[in-house]
């Protein structure tokens, strides 16, 4: 099960799942291949409505001793539920 995670709070709402639109591929956001929420152990929202647009930017990853392998993500962050 992914634990999701707001930075600097303890709040969870489990209403509405998680939606990824696009990630950052080297230095610009790409909606080609972008994976399923559900493919991470964890995800941070960073930010919602990031720099004034409509979507949250997150951070997702696997192993949180690596988190150099994670993936940044433009999305909808919702109720912070991934199904």
């Amino acid at each position: 099960m992914t634990k999701t995670i707001v930075l600097g709070s303890s709040y969870q709402d489990d209403n509405k799942p998680i939606v990824f639109n696009d990630y950052l591929d080297a230095t610009e956001f790409s909606s080609a291949f972008v994976r399923l929420p559900s493919q991470f152990n964890y995800i941070e929202l960073i930010c919602k409505n990031y720099n004034g647009c409509s979507r949250d930017l997150m951070f997702a990853y696997n192993d949180p001793s690596n988190r150099n392998n994670g993936t940044l993500f433009f999305g909808y962050w919702n109720s912070g539920t991934v199904k």
